[in-house]
């Protein structure tokens, strides 16, 4: 499901300050203390849709979420969101953007509040509110929400596939112990398109023939091309039409080709051989540069464990690892 929403951006926080009283004197001075460090918190996900499902609550209320890097800002559900108290402003409206038949799909301005993951509380989450049935029927399972960039901005991130877990965590080197047994390695600046914050991998390789595509985590296949990307060398005489597939974004549901392609494909050290299905669609506009978007399911068959580090915008790839 590869879905794209107009980006709603929050207010920094303000610093605090408090007032000391000594000996009659009255001083002001900031607060200087150590940032608290958490312990990792590692929940499992459910990948039995291609996604990455997880359970949370939101106001102690249990809701299942889906974890998606090609969603700007997060989504909830608009029925959900009013039932749960959240607030929802259905007097300011815009249209989503993103992959879909359907002409048009409404939005408003909403807050997640309340949010629990596991143990951990998290802040107030920028937000938009959406229907989300039509999603929630192509995915075979009610969607409460979608947490995309809003929640991840400011994160470390591991998705480790061979183990089916998320691994939040505060400092890098909390994820020794999850990335200890990899043998492969492969790091990068975490670049985004130029009109919003869905992560890029510029040199994705399809035969001797190289890309820039995103790195969707809310997509349930494993490489969708872009129809410019048969203007890549050697592209088009390496694929083998093979049928049609339904999927689902925002804006409906929309059939694509899918093909054979007769190519190997990878990035860094990372590669599978020749033989991948992959889709064909449209790009969603005449500006966008991306040759392929790819999903969970490249990245679980190659077995690997992603660090997205908001925090520090880097993104970390370990393969060849040992459970």
């Amino acid at each position: 499901m590869n879905n794209r929403v107009h980006s709603h951006r929050m207010s920094p926080p303000m610093c605090a300050w408090i007032l000391v009283s000594l000996a009659g004197a009255v001083f002001t001075s900031a607060v200087i203390s150590t940032p608290l460090v958490a312990a990792p918190l590692s929940v499992p996900f459910d990948f039995s849709r291609g996604a990455i499902g997880l359970d949370a609550t939101i106001s102690g209320q249990r809701v299942y979420v889906m974890l998606d890097t090609g969603v700007d800002p997060s989504v909830i559900d608009t029925n959900r969101a009013e039932a749960l108290g959240l607030k929802v402003d259905r007097g300011v409206s815009g249209e989503v953007s993103g992959f879909g038949d359907a002409r048009s799909a409404s939005v408003f301005p909403a807050t997640i509040g309340g949010l629990a993951i596991g143990s951990r509380d998290f802040g107030p989450v920028d937000a938009l509110a959406s229907d989300l049935s039509a999603m929630s029927a192509a995915y075979g399972r009610k969607l409460d929400a979608v947490l995309g960039y809003s929640f991840l901005k400011d994160k470390i991130v591991l998705i480790d596939y061979p183990n089916r877990k998320v691994v939040l965590l505060d400092r890098l080197a909390d994820a020794r112990p999850t990335i200890r047994s990899c043998g492969q390695h492969w790091s990068l600046a975490l670049q985004t398109l130029s009109d919003d914050n869905w992560p890029i991998i510029p040199n994705f390789r399809f035969g001797s023939s190289v890309g820039p595509v995103t790195l969707d985590t809310g997509s349930n296949g494993g490489i969708g091309l872009f129809e410019r990307a048969l203007d890549l060398p050697g592209m088009r005489p390496a694929l083998v039409e093979s049928g049609d597939v339904e999927h689902a974004g925002f804006r409906g549901n929309e059939k694509s080709k899918t093909y054979v392609l007769n190519e190997s494909v990878g990035f860094g050290p990372f590669r599978l051989p020749a033989g991948q299905v992959v889709t064909l669609t449209k790009a969603s506009s005449a500006t966008d540069k991306r040759v392929a978007n790819i999903g969970n399911q490249l990245f679980a068959v190659m077995n690997l464990k992603i660090m997205l580090n908001y925090a520090a915008k880097q993104l970390q790839f370990y393969g060849n690892c040992g459970r």
